[in-house]
């Protein structure tokens, strides 16, 4: 059994298709089918059903799969012990404007020192679009907060982020709110949704609802007086004048993971950014 068979046979599995499978290759379709043939005739068995609206791994294939990842991932490790390995020396992640601010500056900074000859680069995009972007392999990895709904995404990283109502002028009660709520404009914004949630949860009607599309009018917009909004505690400036307001249970806190493609092999430099991120949380709280 050939080393570069089971690696075919690994990535038609996971694509469920064997023209996108040859499409990611590089390899002509005639050529794939080809050696998933040969590879059942040695093992003596049919690893996938062919229909006509494509192809369904077989009981005897989901076998061999978990043999051929374990497989994998072992000659992955010794060739990234032995081998220097011939990757980029550009590492591309994206987030959303808000977490782009609280914790990628500090991050770029610590895997910067670990790998100063590396170039990074940030892409701040709406969640759908960062998601979208990791599905087309324009990403290394991304941070996050809505629910990973692709069998293709792999959670690496979560933690949480602590949040709170931000205000410039003092509200004598929270139960009585008379002031506009200030949101992002992008409706899949999670602070947005999770401070619309909570103003339903309590049955309060925000006075109005004032949006902008960046993080920085947003604060803008509080300091003049605007409104409130819903934010990572860690954004905000060192020397601010805001009144904060702590929430409650699934209030104060928001979960951010860090997600790649599920079939991409990780490479050296997301190795060491994984890394970083892990022992800069482990030290942050």
């Amino acid at each position: 059994m050939e080393i570069n068979d089971l690696r075919i046979f690994q990535i038609v599995a996971y694509e469920k298709s064997i023209s996108k499978a040859a499409l990611r290759l590089g390899y002509a379709q005639s050529n794939i089918t080809a050696r998933i043939k040969l590879l059942e005739n040695k093992l003596n068995t049919t690893l996938f059903i062919r229909n006509n609206k494509g192809i369904v791994i077989t009981p005897n294939g989901e076998k061999l799969l978990k043999y051929a990842d374990k497989i994998l991932e072992l000659i992955d490790e010794v060739n990234d012990e032995f081998l220097t390995p011939k990757i980029s020396s550009t590492i591309k992640i994206g987030a959303t404007q808000t977490i782009s601010a609280s914790v990628l500056p500090k991050l770029f900074y610590l895997f910067h020192e670990k790998n100063p000859e590396v170039s990074l680069t940030l892409k701040t995009e709406t969640q759908k679009n960062l998601l979208d972007m990791i599905l087309k392999n324009e990403l290394d990895g991304a941070f996050i907060s809505d629910e990973i709904t692709s069998s293709k995404i792999k959670k690496v990283i979560t933690f949480k982020e602590k949040l709170a109502l931000v205000s410039s002028i003092s509200i004598d009660s929270i139960n009585d709110l008379q002031t506009p709520i200030i949101v992002n404009s992008d409706a899949d914004c999670p602070y947005r949704k999770l401070l619309q949630k909570w103003l339903s949860y309590n049955n309060y009607k925000a006075a109005a609802i004032i949006e902008f599309d960046s993080l920085e009018s947003i604060l803008r917009g509080i300091d003049e007086g605007l409104g409130i909004s819903l934010l990572p505690k860690s954004i905000l400036p060192k020397n601010h004048n805001f009144f904060i307001y702590d929430l409650k249970d699934d209030f104060s806190e928001l979960e951010i993971k860090f997600v790649v493609n599920k079939n991409l092999k990780i490479n050296p430099l997301l190795k060491s950014f994984i890394s970083v991120t892990n022992d800069y949380l482990l030290n942050s709280q």
